[in-house]
């Protein structure tokens, strides 16, 4: 059983995150289906930290990004329009 009132699209979600922190991260949304959404992100110089380490923030970043599109999914808002 699905976990979402709407299933956003790989196209959607990718056409969204134009513009966004998302983009400029290089988030890239790789599947999605009934129970779970799934993304990769580069590490790269956009998200290091000073000490050459992956900077946390930019994993929260991952993490909300993920959990915001879940919650708007699930409350059958945005992303199939």
């Amino acid at each position: 059983m699905a976990i979402w009132k709407v299933t956003p699209t790989l196209e959607v979600l990718t056409e969204r995150a134009q513009g966004t922190l998302i983009a400029h991260l290089g988030i890239e949304f790789l599947d999605i289906d009934g129970e779970s959404l799934r993304a990769r992100m580069p590490v790269d110089e956009r998200t290091f930290q000073p000490a050459g380490l992956l900077h946390g923030g930019v994993s929260v970043v991952l993490a909300e990004t993920l959990g915001g599109i879940s919650g708007f999914a699930q409350q059958n808002c945005i992303l199939n329009t």
